[in-house]
């Protein structure tokens, strides 16, 4: 019987690392009897038709192709929980988690052994997204702005996580806390894979997608104020190596600490409901992503 394993990201936490490791490992896998699907299959088997009203029951599993020979089967797509970009455009928390979930698992052939999700503390998490947000067809908002739909947000993680728990009670759950230490992603993958992990390829030079840096931001939103879309543009190419921490300047204090407070209620909930939540590690010198 297929076993599958759920890799739900979420956004913001080594996600794309992660699928870019799994992908330079198809055979090694497929000789431990593991399938890795792309990302781009999984999109098109299973996220896309998450958004369909009546999507085929488990047809879209089907439309992996996954081998007989092959007994496990690794999904890795955040955006099964839902669209990053809801954030900023209807300002909402991944208000359809539950939808989709029950969805999917009425797509796949059965339900996966084990979940692997990872949560961001929020003043990182929404400065991260906003960096990746920010694109020449879509508004600038005010940093005022950004704070008050943030903080005025109903959903957090505490409501996703309740989600994946509901969709799939007996789903062995796991769940960590991201840390911006490179070694988070090869940790994520330990917990998908277990000791097999170890055995992978990993591209040492390769930083997985990071966003802009405050200052960064700034510089594109006033680009983008005075009209210069080119110098916009240049400025979202920008590597953000040797360049400030995600977030020095990027909230007020205000905003900063309302975000932490909120961020401390969900995690301790958190770890009430879930006592096998993994807490971030502490490493000295490595800036937030």
């Amino acid at each position: 019987m297929t076993k599958i394993i759920l890799h739900l990201g979420a956004h913001r936490t080594a996600s794309t690392h992660v699928q870019g490791v799994l992908g330079k490992n198809i055979a090694l896998l497929a000789e431990a009897g593991i399938a890795a699907p792309s990302q781009d299959n999984v999109k098109l088997a299973l996220t896309k038709p998450l958004g369909a009203r009546i999507p085929s029951v488990r047809a879209g599993f089907r439309q992996l192709k996954i081998s007989d020979a092959l007994e496990t089967v690794v999904i890795s797509d955040e955006n099964l929980l839902g669209f990053l970009n809801s954030i900023f455009s209807h300002g909402e928390f991944y208000p359809d988690t539950a939808r989709r979930l029950a969805k999917l698992k009425a797509m796949l052939p059965v339900d996966p052994v084990k979940i692997v999700v990872a949560i961001r503390p929020y003043e990182s998490f929404f400065a991260s997204a906003y960096g990746r947000w920010l694109a020449p067809e879509r508004i600038v908002l005010p940093r005022e702005t950004l704070a008050t739909l943030v903080l005025g947000l109903k959903r957090g993680w505490g409501n996703v996580l309740a989600d994946i728990a509901e969709a799939f009670p007996e789903c062995e759950l796991l769940i960590s806390e991201y840390s911006p230490d490179p070694r988070f992603g090869p940790a994520q993958l330990s917990a998908i894979l277990g000791p097999l992990a170890d055995e992978l390829f990993y591209n040492p030079d390769y930083r997985w997608n990071r966003s802009m840096s405050a200052r960064q931001t700034m510089l594109y939103e006033q680009a983008v104020a005075a009209g210069d879309t080119d110098v916009a543009n240049d400025i979202r190419t920008w590597k953000r190596f040797n360049q400030p921490n995600l977030l020095d300047g990027f909230w007020d204090e205000a905003t900063r600490t309302a975000l932490q407070n909120r961020y401390a209620r969900d995690r301790t909930a958190i770890i009430e409901r879930f006592p096998a939540f993994v807490t971030a590690q502490s490493f000295e010198g490595q800036d937030a992503r």
